[in-house]
């Protein structure tokens, strides 16, 4: 009899106001995929990370999770015309630019307040910035004009945090708990760490499991396409790109 009822229900509000009112999750077509280059691709089950949804990476300490979204920023500013980043949580500059980064695509949003971060994140969604990430939370009223925007213009939207809470955990549709297993050392010089990613929540696809990462920090005139993960940390200088490497991720 509920059932029946809740039908019904659902049926008025399509007759009212158009069969586009009120879709039910199964109906939804699943997300395209934009494929980062990095392993984490192969644990979304969809061959990328879903556009047009939120991505969380989260984990306590140094993980490898920042360092890793720094990466996929750098490929999305060879990628997008446009990559952003929300900073929200009050992240230093000098990390924001992975090597190799096209600074004509990226622009950084310093936000006072969380309540300006998340209505500049909605609004750049709508309007189609090609990749988002968000180094912080933003208000809870905001995460529903973000994932509507972002869902409307296809952004690929990533947060990066330590302990999210229960509200931004539950709008995003896929998350990766990162845990650091051990240090990397060469010739006495920190060069990197091991860590596991673990899939801890995929609306878009059945769970997959977790993958093993070497994140790797550059050493000497070593090549960035030798790590699986490369970011250098250098000030931010937006008037012109830094010189190029020979070689590409």
């Amino acid at each position: 009899m509920q059932g029946q009822k809740l039908e019904l229900a659902i049926d008025s509000i399509r007759v009212r106001f158009g069969s586009q009112a009120l879709t039910r999750a199964a109906e939804l077509p699943p997300p395209q995929a934009w494929s980062s280059g990095t392993p984490v691709d192969s644990l979304t089950g969809i061959g990328g990370l879903p556009r047009g949804r939120l991505s969380l990476f989260i984990g306590s300490g140094t993980c490898g999770k920042l360092t890793l979204a720094l990466s996929l920023l750098a490929n999305a500013t060879h990628e997008f015309a446009h990559s952003i980043v929300i900073d929200a949580g009050g992240f230093d500059p000098q990390s924001l630019l992975p090597f190799s980064a096209e600074l004509g695509a990226l622009t950084v949003v310093r936000a006072p307040a969380p309540e300006i971060a998340g209505e500049a994140a909605a609004t750049l969604a709508r309007a189609g910035a090609g990749f988002l990430l968000l180094t912080g939370e933003v208000p809870e009223h905001w995460l529903g004009p973000l994932e509507s925007g972002a869902n409307r213009s296809g952004t690929v939207l990533v947060g990066v945090i330590d302990a999210p809470s229960r509200a931004f955990a539950h709008a995003s549709s896929f998350s990766l708990g990162f845990s650091r297993s051990d240090w990397m050392w060469d010739r006495g010089q920190l060069a990197g760490l091991r860590a596991s990613a673990r899939c801890v929540k995929n609306r878009v696809a059945p769970p997959l499991g977790e993958i093993e990462l070497e994140i790797r920090y550059p050493l000497g005139e070593r090549r960035l396409a030798d790590y699986a993960v490369g970011v250098t940390e250098m000030p931010v200088h937006f008037e012109e790109a830094p010189p190029r490497e020979s070689a590409a991720v």
